[in-house]
């Protein structure tokens, strides 16, 4: 059957929750593909699913995969708080969406529901909580990958100056199960299963992978211009959330709070380590600045939206910890497993 939808990043972590959400709900589309990537949980999805090769960072392959498309998903993105990934995560996050913006106008693709983030608005470490209705930081943003989807953000809004039709969704930070071993956030459950002990001291929004795929979707049917939704379904302390982990995977609670000052002193020194042994560092300037920051959002818009209430992220918590511990069973190389879909 012939797709008129296209999704970036469905070999990703939110992607796959995508993915599956469109093809649960009898929605063909096409799944744009990098040349070599393992699209296994994409090929799971049968006729529902077209794969089409191309990449961000080439317009060409991107004019090719537009062929006959009318509506773009565009959830591909580098996350990484790594000093030496700043560069790419411009060159994806940025540039990439440049080039997706463009070539949608050159092929006459019409909607673009982006999924965006909350690192892009005006969101002030100790401020009042952040609403959809803040726009365009004041301050520069403190992370690359903040200032990588601001760039791209900066695009995605000047497609729709130059005709297109816009929607943009800003989770928080999204929790679920997925692959254990990467560095999106069921990363947290391992470091847990570790029996990790330290804890910063910030705290965030949070919002369940599955509800993003819904507030994406939703956007996507109102089909309304400039439509936009801050989707947050909890704010909480990052102690009271690892506690929760912790105990979702049967481990010891964290019991020792790291101070903002401690961090600052310890990231420079862990650089040098890590430099010296030639392995990521397990502390940035960047990790030190998003977790010992205090945020809070307001995640209002999707329930008044959409009529449904977010999933609990105590429920969340514990869903994934069982598919965690679902893995580990598995084996020590801990495969990949998700959440059920939501009815």
């Amino acid at each position: 059957m012939r797709a008129e939808l296209l999704l970036t990043g469905g070999t990703g972590f939110i992607g796959y929750y995508l993915a599956h959400a469109l093809a649960a709900e009898g929605r063909p589309f096409a799944a744009l593909v990098r040349p070599g990537s393992a699209t296994g949980t994409l090929s799971e999805l049968g006729e529902w699913c077209t794969l089409v090769e191309g990449d961000l960072t080439d317009p060409e392959s991107l004019l090719d995969a537009l062929d006959g498309i009318t509506t773009v998903i565009h959830a591909a993105a580098c996350v990484s708080y790594q000093p030496g990934d700043a560069d790419h995560m411009l060159r994806v996050n940025g540039e990439g969406t440049a080039n997706l913006v463009n070539m949608m106008l050159e092929a006459g693709s019409e909607r673009l529901v982006y999924l965006s983030s909350v690192a892009a608005l005006n969101r002030i470490d100790g401020g009042q909580v952040t609403k959809v209705t803040d726009r365009w930081p004041l301050e520069e943003p403190n992370t690359a990958y903040a200032r990588s989807k601001f760039a791209a953000e900066r695009e995605v809004w000047r497609g729709q100056a130059e005709g297109l039709s816009v929607a943009a969704v800003y989770p928080s930070t999204v929790l679920g199960a997925g692959d254990w071993k990467g560095g999106n956030t069921p990363a947290l459950w391992r470091r847990a299963g570790t029996g990790s002990r330290i804890y910063p001291l910030g705290t965030a929004g949070f919002v369940d992978v599955r509800d993003v795929a819904r507030g994406v979707i939703t956007l996507l049917d109102r089909r309304v211009d400039r439509d936009r939704m801050l989707l947050s379904a909890d704010n909480l302390s990052w102690k009271d959330l690892l506690t929760a982990i912790s105990a979702s995977v049967d481990g010891a609670p964290p019991t020792y709070g790291m101070p903002a000052w401690q961090s600052a002193l310890l990231w420079p020194v862990e650089h040098l380590r890590a430099k010296l042994a030639g392995t990521p560092p397990l502390i940035t300037r960047a990790t030190h600045q998003q977790l010992q920051a205090r945020f809070a959002y307001d995640g209002s818009d999707y329930p008044a939206l959409t009529g449904r209430s977010y999933v609990p992220i105590s429920r969340t918590v514990s869903e994934t910890g069982r598919a965690f511990q679902l893995s580990r069973k598995m084996g020590d190389n801990l495969p990949p497993t998700y959440l059920p879909l939501l009815s």
